[in-house]
């Protein structure tokens, strides 16, 4: 038994070993990058040359940016929604102007022009419906014309 238990703490420290994570090669073949070499590539080091301390302001500084976004987010959201009821507010109809506009009074007419009451009284017609479209095509052959029966009795 305390050779199995050996054999695995062996093989356990040998596989850790094994499992680091290694850096891979960059190249830099023109404009292009590759982990392949290529003809005239240049290597790149793509090492992170920062210090613990500028990883951990650049991330403070990216935790920052989010929270001033979020509340700008937030703001912008808050203002559309008063924009939106102070639209449905001014949009909406009175009932007063529901009256008015429903049956029009001799008080309400107006005077002079009276154009504009015989445009208004107009029914409103609906557009012409559009053949509906068939849903495949069909080909079809032209139609032979029948001779009128007087020229076909006369030959």
């Amino acid at each position: 038994m305390k050779h199995t238990t050996s054999l695995a703490a062996f093989f356990i420290a040998i596989f850790s070993i094994s499992t680091g994570a290694f850096g891979q090669s960059v190249y830099r073949c023109g404009n292009t990058y590759s982990q392949k070499p290529c003809t005239d590539g240049v290597q790149v080091d793509v090492q992170d040359a920062r210090t613990p301390a500028q990883k951990a302001e650049s991330e403070a500084a990216v935790r920052r940016e989010a929270s001033t976004a979020n509340a700008l987010e937030k703001a912008r959201l808050q203002e559309e929604a008063q924009l939106r009821a102070a639209n449905a507010k001014t949009t909406a109809p009175s009932k007063d102007k529901k009256k008015k506009t429903s049956k029009p009074t001799t008080s309400d007419a107006p005077t002079g022009d009276t154009d504009a009451t015989h445009r208004d009284a107009k029914p409103h017609k609906p557009p012409p419906k559009k053949k509906k479209e068939p849903e495949y095509f069909t080909a079809r052959g032209a139609s032979a014309e029948k001779p009128k029966s007087g020229a076909s009795k006369n030959q």
